[in-house]
């Protein structure tokens, strides 16, 4: 089949316009004007989180590794992997590890509230070089790694675990369009809590604010 110049143009044109189309809807949220939506700043759900780049090299760090579903026993689970790091100075703690010292909470982009929070939580699983007294030595060369799970009576307003890992809108590129992770730990060794976030307005996010899966159990 002959097409003409002007057939040619028309399918071009109409090609443009799709991959037009597939580009903006996976840009980040947009109001009626196609300007970004601003996160406010004030958000009450991020209120004590941290700046994820702020970290006295003095102190002690939490970072959030991964998290999603994972299969564990022939089932589905909502797991979060973080670990413990430390810069010039070794840290000791010891087992049990933050016994009923995590809470996890997760917030909607833009600041559209609270989708699940749990706290009282203890690490299922915990990755460090064990003393026979059973203490922990956290050093720069050895973090810390342990994973935790989110029960499914935290979620909140209607939310499911799956929102948890999904952007709106749908499939984005766009860190901020993503639910937000904040995880606190705390223990007597630690002389005070330990907060991470996978992303802040203004900040760079972290691997999993942009979906990395969790890693395999």
């Amino acid at each position: 089949m002959n097409l003409s110049r002007r057939s040619y143009a028309l399918i071009a044109a109409l090609v443009l316009i799709l991959l037009t189309l597939v580009y903006l809807g996976t840009r980040g949220s947009r109001d009626a004007a196609g300007e970004s939506v601003p996160w406010p700043a004030d958000d009450p759900c991020l209120k004590d989180a941290p700046h994820p780049s702020d970290w006295d090299e003095e102190e002690p760090r939490l970072v959030t590794l991964s998290h999603g579903y994972t299969a564990l026993g022939g089932e589905k689970h909502f797991t979060i992997e973080a670990s413990i790091n430390v810069g010039r100075h070794p840290l000791v703690l010891h087992t049990p590890l933050a016994r009923r010292g995590v809470s996890v909470r997760f917030c909607a982009p833009y600041g559209k509230g609270l989708m699940a929070e749990a706290k009282g939580l203890s690490p299922k699983s915990v990755e460090a070089p064990l003393a026979k007294d059973g203490a922990i030595r956290v050093t720069r060369e050895k973090p810390l790694h342990f994973m935790v799970e989110l029960p499914p009576s935290a979620l909140r307003n209607g939310y499911s675990m799956s929102d948890l890992m999904a952007s709106t809108p749908p499939r984005s590129n766009d860190a901020a369009d993503y639910p937000v992770l904040v995880l606190t730990v705390s223990d007597p060794g630690l002389d005070a809590p330990l907060v991470a976030v996978s992303f802040k307005p203004d900040s760079t996010p972290t691997a999993q604010a942009l979906g990395a899966p969790a890693r395999a159990s």
